[in-house]
């Protein structure tokens, strides 16, 4: 928090907008951009994403859609390029490019689904799940790091708390693709 605070104050983000009442009384949403849910979400995701990535690209040659996609595979997988997309909430095209770079490196396979020979089920070789396993052990250390400034009761009610908004977003936002929904079947904590 409080490093979330600093970087606001040292980029400007806490001047008052306008039009927007500063209102800090509990249980008020609080609407300046600093202070939204949904922007310091951002923030977290992003800073811990960038630090993932740099690490994931010096130890693994990985971009941040190809190891996406491998932890995509890796855990819901074997599966099809179509639901690598719904599970990652990622454009085809994206998909696709990171698939070619992952098959190169020998991490990803392809094959052909048994019961409709148009389709092809990705899943990991026997490299990529090393990769995927390593990838997965470094970041449950970064998860384990950013959540030790949580007490116990703190981190359940923070869960609860992403499981209920995940459930409202749900309610309340149109999927891009159409209705056929981005997050995987059961939520988005696999």
């Amino acid at each position: 928090m409080a490093a979330i605070t600093a970087l606001h104050r040292n980029t400007g983000f806490t001047r008052k907008m306008p039009g927007v009442k500063r209102d800090r009384r509990k249980g008020k949403v609080r609407m300046e951009l600093g202070e939204r849910a949904s922007y310091r979400f951002a923030i977290l995701s992003t800073r811990q994403v960038g630090q993932m990535s740099s690490v994931y690209l010096h130890r693994f040659g990985l971009t941040g859609n190809t190891w996406r996609v491998l932890s995509i595979i890796g855990y819901y997988g074997p599966m099809s390029a179509t639901e690598v997309c719904r599970h990652g909430s990622l454009e085809a095209d994206k998909v696709t490019r990171a698939v070619d770079i992952l098959g190169k490196k020998k991490l990803v396979l392809r094959r052909r689904n048994a019961e409709d020979r148009r389709k092809v089920v990705l899943s990991l070789s026997a490299r990529g799940r090393r990769v995927y396993d390593e990838i997965e052990r470094l970041r449950y250390a970064q998860e384990r790091k950013i959540m030790k400034a949580l007490e116990p009761e703190e981190l359940d009610s923070l869960y609860n708390i992403l499981d209920k908004l995940e459930a409202r977003a749900d309610e309340i936002f149109v999927p891009a693709d159409g209705g056929k929904g981005t997050r995987p079947p059961g939520g988005g904590r696999g």
